[in-house]
């Protein structure tokens, strides 16, 4: 791995922890300046596909509550200005006062743009 390759394998690390705590967090705003504006979209592990709008009002509305997410075998790739992150999480939620663990492999595609790391695509998929 380059030194280029390891800056930006650092950077996509730092901007998807970012991610994480503005969830556990709930704040709004900061996730929304880190999703690109009109081409994001999140697939949940249950087959669910949002946009940014969606995602955003999800998680505004309070649905679920991120406690908790340890994520594991994380790799890294990049493609152009895009950079292939994905992993397994084991997260934490709580939904309606109840607390649920989800065990999943993630994929996010992060894109390089003139004001740093924006997260263009996410989707988890269930381990059975």
């Amino acid at each position: 791995m380059t030194t280029k390759n390891s800056d930006v394998r650092s950077q996509v690390l730092a901007a998807d922890e970012s991610r994480y705590q503005a969830l556990y967090q709930q704040d709004v705003a900061e996730l929304g300046r880190m999703l690109v504006d009109d081409d994001y979209v999140h697939i949940h592990a249950n087959g669910k596909i949002d946009d940014k709008a969606a995602f955003l009002a999800s998680i505004e509305a309070a649905r679920y509550r991120f406690i908790n997410a340890e994520r594991t075998e994380q790799q890294v790739r990049l493609a152009g200005p895009l950079v292939l992150l994905h992993g397994r999480t084991r997260t934490t939620l709580d939904v309606a006062g109840e607390t649920k663990v989800m065990d999943n492999a993630f994929t996010t595609v992060w894109k390089q743009t003139e004001d740093g790391l924006k997260l263009l695509h996410w989707q988890a998929t269930k381990r059975i």
